[in-house]
């Protein structure tokens, strides 16, 4: 799981390897070893048939469906109808990804209500709002029959209790979703990048002194690169709920932002008594802060 850690966090399986020690080491092991039990019931697995190893795998569905068990209740989503005799179908009906599904299936309870928790801003652990186990499964079903750019999630062997393989291996993989992003309850990247204690709002271009839209794929994966659109506006859907949280990071043309401000998360922005009243309206659940355009103020 290091190894994993590292080639996720750092950018090589043996950190520290010229970007930094690995962070949140503590952290990514004790999730590992939380999936693993969700999975397994704490018993440790056992396969004795070989291996061999693949570049991508081959595996199954026919999960019956069930009503989601914890506290957020999420819509199960539409499937396209898939051709058993398709490559995607072939996948979707093998033993190793049946197999898998029962056991994510069996495990649905407890991955919903252990594994997929956000930590509120006054420090409770409740289920995730953004993750939750239906749409787990939808993506793990495309990733392993379709996958993008010819690359499929790793979901096994075609061998006696293969899937026990693809299960550590999606232990690995959530293991740093717990860290990164599920414990945040955000899909999105959150402004977090504080310049001279504020915010920039130009945090949405970069953080940490990166550049967004100068990153460039290598040549194998150049296919994959998205051009820049100048005259592209999005917001992002998620961001951080603590008091007086940056919203949501944004990004326009410059003939709409002629320069951009903070966000000041030291503004007092539930007012009602002032003339005229004062509410926080830019999210829901906002206590405080506000966006200030009144001059601009560069990122890092």
């Amino acid at each position: 799981i290091d190894a994993v850690s590292g080639i996720v966090n750092r950018g090589c399986h043996n950190p520290p390897c010229g970007t930094g020690e690995l962070d949140g080491r503590m952290e990514r092991s004790d999730n590992f070893n939380k999936v693993l039990d969700a999975f397994f019931g704490g018993v440790i697995p056992q396969v004795t048939a070989p291996i061999t190893v693949t570049e991508t795998s081959d595996t199954s569905d026919s999960l019956t469906e069930s009503n989601p068990s914890s506290a957020v209740s999420t819509p199960i989503p539409t499937r396209q109808p898939v051709s058993p005799s398709s490559e995607a179908g072939l996948v979707l009906n093998s033993d190793t990804f049946v197999n898998l599904a029962q056991a994510l299936d069996d495990s649905k309870g407890d991955i919903d209500s252990k594994l997929f928790l956000y930590l509120t801003p006054d420090y409770q652990w409740i289920p995730s709002s953004v993750y939750r186990y239906d749409d787990f499964f939808e993506s793990v079903r495309i990733m392993a029959s379709e996958g993008v750019a010819g690359k499929r999630l790793y979901i096994g062997e075609d061998v006696e209790d293969g899937h026990i393989f693809g299960l550590v291996n999606m232990a690995a993989f959530l293991a740093q979703s717990m860290k990164e992003t599920i414990q945040y309850d955000a899909c999105d990247e959150n402004s977090w990048d504080l310049i001279g204690g504020k915010y920039p709002l130009s945090n949405a271009c970069g953080q940490l002194g990166q550049s967004y839209q100068d990153y460039h794929c290598s040549d194998e994966e150049k296919h994959m690169e998205c051009p820049v659109d100048p005259n592209m506006s999005i917001t992002a859907v998620t961001h951080a709920k603590w008091y007086g949280a940056p919203g949501p990071l944004f990004c326009g043309p410059k003939t709409e932002y002629s320069f951009t401000g903070i966000w000041d998360h030291l503004y007092e922005c539930n007012r009602p008594w002032a003339n005229p009243p004062e509410t926080c309206s830019v999210y829901e659940g906002q206590k405080a802060g506000k966006y200030d355009n009144s001059a601009p103020y560069a990122n890092n």
